[in-house]
């Protein structure tokens, strides 16, 4: 972890954040919270596409 870019406070870029986003998707963690929360699917269901961020 760079030190240097926090204490700056320097956001990444967004294509960090995609991967970060595809990484978590795709973990085992992801999937058991998914099977655990069945409502939960349906909201990222329903939002997918959305264009939450301007």
């Amino acid at each position: 972890m760079d030190f240097q870019r926090i204490n700056n406070l320097e956001m990444e870029t967004e294509d960090h954040y995609r991967k970060k986003a595809n990484f978590y998707r795709t973990s085992p963690e992801y999937g058991k919270m998914i099977s655990l929360y069945p409502i939960l699917e349906t909201s990222i269901k329903d939002c997918k596409g959305e264009s939450l961020v301007a």
